[in-house]
This record gives structure tokens, C-alpha cells and sequence, in this order.
């Protein structure tokens, strides 16, 4: 296996992006182990902010180890004399800041710089991180510690098949980084793979070269994108290529023995991004896409620019059609405006949820909306807990997805459809690229609708008894 070399660059990010720290003593300090947030205590690192990821890999399907080097650009928000980044396993066989050779310790699943000298605050610099080994998923932290617990990261399949799913924790486990939502940055990832198979990654195919019998698939994601959205997915498939009526480029992966059948669920999908785009604003990528991978792992997930889909959530029936439609929304809420913190997770689900719906509104004449969400409300209510902070083994239940959409639907049926599009299209706008908060939302739609509505949404989000829809 040729050996890639991965760049991981650690940089300032945007303002509203990137994670705040104290700054640090004359003498410098060491970085934080965490970013801070408590759902996920040892998730994250303190004293820089990233910029950008180059990650480089050479992988063969019939050799569970890959060779790899990661490239990190960072900004030190503080004088540093080390810093932590989050790494699951591996041996790390060399790490240099800007060129030079820096000692390095492990401490659980993350690695531990020591620079050569102590870097200023303000200062940009490069972490290069050669590593190797074999790469083993991590069990969900969201998820009721049982023998089946779902796993994220970098998965191998008995045939020798790679994808990667990683919400909340999982990035991990196959590169180096600021394991968390608020440090947002660019991505470029080369994998190095025979010519039997194919690769799909986040943003767009930037180059495929051929050296010999080995292909090099060079990807880019050009906007900011948290870590555990960043996906790689290996396997002998073939690309379906359209565009939107609009002019959004859609690329699809699916195997070569399900091309066909995996196609027939994405024939809306241009006609989804259009719709979308009416309601929240342009899309706001250069292009988008799915990939479905072979496991029935029971989900899709939202991976920028790049869906990943498990084989069961196919369709051609609404229910699956309203799953595309879902993960496509996620492109807006959650991928382009970002979660600061993972307590705010409903922003990402309830909108996508309720999306889900209003597209199934939108193309469906027998969909009723209403009578829909006054159903869900009547036979759900009592089991839907409050959707705003719900602990760490509650982020992915019913109640973010299920109340959160109710929370939007109560509010548009308040203010009215005008006002709240017009929210939907600011707040895309106002945080692109970006992360934000339910604080910052509730005051945009305070700001938007001209009265404060925090009574209203904390009845919604933090009651424990559901209101009754307006």
C-alpha cells in the first residue's frame, strides 16, 4: 500500500465559528483536552481553532490497515507550549509543527504535541500527523450502553468495503482533529485506492489521477464542515450525474450490483434542492449527492454535500422519499449553520424533520400538513420530553425530531407563513458557514416577527408538558 501523507492544518476559523479560550501565561500553557462541551466531556481541544484538513490515505480493500498522513492548519488562541489533538488508535509514526519535528505523548484517544517552541498567540501553524494501522469504530455515546449499540467511524465490511459515519464522535477514528461541531473547517481528502473500486467523499471530485494500477480520488469541501460530517466511502460503484432545474450539480454513488434499484430512490432529488432553495435560500453548496453503502445499518445521515444511506432506508414509496428529502434539508440546517454545542440539536433535526413534511406537503395533493402535525401531536405528546438540552442520551430520540418539528409548526401557525420564511431565509443567511445557538435563534425570530417570543418557545422546548398547537 503506497503510503499518502496527510496535512491537517489548525487555523482561525470565523468568528462565530470557532471555540473561545482564556489566553495563556507569558511562558505559554497546554491546551485543553476538551473543548468544553458537557455532553461529551473529552470531545474537542482547547488552544487553537482549525482552518483546514488536508487528509491523505492509502487503503486496499483486501488489507484492513491503512497508512496515512494528516495535515492540520491552526490559529493558537493562546500561548501554547502543547496542544491535543483527537485521534482513536493508530501508531503515530512521525508529527512536525511547521516542519519540525515535535514530540509527542497519548493520553486516551487523543495525541499530545509538544512543539519545539512554545507557539504565540494569533499564530498560525501546521501539524503534520504520519500514521498508520488498522481502524476500529468506536460504540456511540448517545446510545444506551448495550451489546448492540450503534458504531461510528470508519467501518470495513467482510468484503473489504469502507464507509464512514461519525455523528457525534466519530471522526476520530480514521484521521486527527478538533473532534467537535463549533470548530468548523475546509477539507481536502486524497484516497489512494486499486482501480477496482471507487471513492465518494464531501464537495467535489477535484482531481482523479492514475498512477499505474492505483487510483488517487482527490476530494475538496471548499466551506467550512464540522469533523463528523466528513465521510469517505470505498467500494466498487459507479456515479449517476444530473443537475437541478436551477443548476445544482447532483452526483450519486451506488454499487454496481444496486445501481439500478438504489437509483430509483433519488429521481426527485433536483426537484427537492429547488424547492428547498424557494423556502430557505440557495442551496448552499456547489453540489450535492448521496451514497449508499451496502450494511443496513438503519439510517441515513446528513454527511455534507454527501449523504450516506444505508441499503433500508431505499424506497420508492413516500415514507423513504420523505428520508431523502430529510438529509437533503440537514444541507441547510446542520451542515451550513452548525450547532455550537450539541444541546442545541433539535435546530438541526426539528428543521429537517419538519422539511421532510413540508415537502411531502409540497408534493404529495393528499398530504395534509395540518392534520398531520395535529395527529402527531394528539398520539406522541405525552412521550415527546423537551427538546432543548435533552442530555447526551437523548439527542437522537423522538422527542428532538418529533417535537422539534411541532416547535416550527406551532410558530408558523403564531406568526404566520410570510414572517416565518422570511426567519427560515435570514437565519441560512445570517450563519452560513457558520454555527449558532437557540439563544441566537429565538432572538432572530424575535427580532424578525417584532415581539419576544421567549415565553413561547420555552414552553415549547423546555416544558415538560406539550402545549396544544396554536
Amino acid at each position: 500500500v503506497a503510503l499518502v501523507t496527510v496535512a491537517v492544518l489548525v487555523g482561525a476559523g470565523c468568528a462565530s465559528s470557532g471555540p473561545t479560550h482564556a489566553s495563556g501565561t507569558t511562558r505559554g500553557a497546554a491546551g485543553a483536552g476538551t473543548i468544553g462541551d458537557h455532553y461529551f466531556p473529552t470531545s474537542g481541544n482547547g488552544g487553537y481553532d482549525v482552518t483546514h484538513y488536508d487528509i491523505r490515505i492509502g487503503y486496499s480493500p483486501d488489507r484492513p490497515q491503512i497508512r496515512a498522513t494528516t495535515t492540520v492548519e491552526s490559529t493558537a488562541t493562546r500561548m501554547l507550549r502543547s496542544f491535543e489533538l483527537d485521534l482513536a488508535g493508530f501508531t503515530v509514526d512521525r508529527v512536525t509543527v511547521d516542519g519540525r519535528p515535535a514530540d509527542v505523548s497519548r493520553h486516551r484517544a487523543k495525541i499530545v504535541v509538544h512543539p519545539s517552541t512554545t507557539l504565540a498567540e494569533s499564530r498560525r501553524f501546521v501539524t503534520r500527523v504520519t500514521y498508520h494501522g488498522v481502524p476500529h469504530t468506536i460504540t456511540d455515546p448517545s446510545e444506551p450502553k448495550t451489546a448492540d449499540a450503534g458504531q461510528l467511524g470508519w467501518t470495513r465490511t467482510s468484503d473489504g468495503d469502507v464507509f464512514v459515519v461519525s455523528e457525534p464522535v466519530g471522526a476520530r477514528t480514521w484521521f486527527p482533529g478538533n473532534d467537535h461541531p463549533s470548530d468548523k473547517a475546509t477539507f481536502a481528502v486524497t484516497v489512494t485506492v486499486p482501480d477496482s473500486v471507487a471513492v465518494a467523499a464531501n464537495g467535489t471530485l477535484h482531481r482523479r489521477a492514475a498512477p499505474g494500477r492505483r487510483q488517487a480520488w482527490e476530494w475538496t469541501m471548499d466551506q467550512p464542515m464540522a469533523t463528523y460530517l466528513a465521510t469517505v466511502v470505498i467500494a466498487p460503484m459507479r456515479v449517476q450525474r444530473s443537475t437541478s432545474a436551477a443548476g445544482v450539480p447532483i452526483r450519486n454513488y451506488f454499487r454496481d450490483d444496486a445501481f439500478g434499484f438504489d437509483s430509483q430512490s433519488f429521481t426527485k432529488t433536483g426537484t427537492m434542492i429547488d424547492y428547498f432553495s424557494s423556502l430557505f435560500g440557495a442551496y448552499p453548496f456547489g453540489a450535492y449527492g448521496a451514497v449508499v453503502v451496502q450494511p443496513k445499518i438503519g439510517y441515513a445521515l446528513e454527511t455534507q454535500t454527501m449523504s450516506v444511506f444505508g441499503s433500508d432506508m431505499l424506497g420508492t414509496d413516500l415514507d423513504a422519499e420523505m428520508t431523502v428529502a430529510h438529509e437533503l434539508a440537514h444541507q441547510w440546517f446542520g451542515d451550513s449553520v452548525g450547532i455550537r454545542r450539541w444541546a442545541d440539536i433539535w435546530l438541526n433535526e426539528g428543521w429537517a424533520t419538519y422539511a421532510q413534511y413540508l415537502w411531502a406537503a409540497h408534493s404529495n395533493s393528499s398530504f395534509d400538513l395540518d392534520r398531520t402535525m395535529i395527529d402527531l401531536r394528539a398520539s406522541e405528546g405525552a412521550k415527546l420530553t423537551p427538546p432543548n438540552n435533552p442530555g447526551p442520551d437523548g439527542l437522537f430520540t423522538g422527542s428532538i425530531y418529533e417535537r422539534g418539528a411541532l416547535t416550527l409548526h406551532a410558530l408558523r401557525r403564531t406568526i404566520g407563513d410570510t414572517k416565518f420564511f422570511e426567519i427560515a431565509k435570514q437565519w441560512n443567511a445570517k450563519y452560513r458557514y457558520s454555527t449558532a445557538t437557540t439563544t441566537d435563534f429565538i432572538a432572530l425570530t424575535s427580532a424578525v416577527f417584532g415581539r419576544d417570543l421567549t415565553t413561547f418557545f420555552h414552553a415549547w422546548l423546555d416544558a415538560d408538558t406539550i402545549p396544544r398547537l396554536p
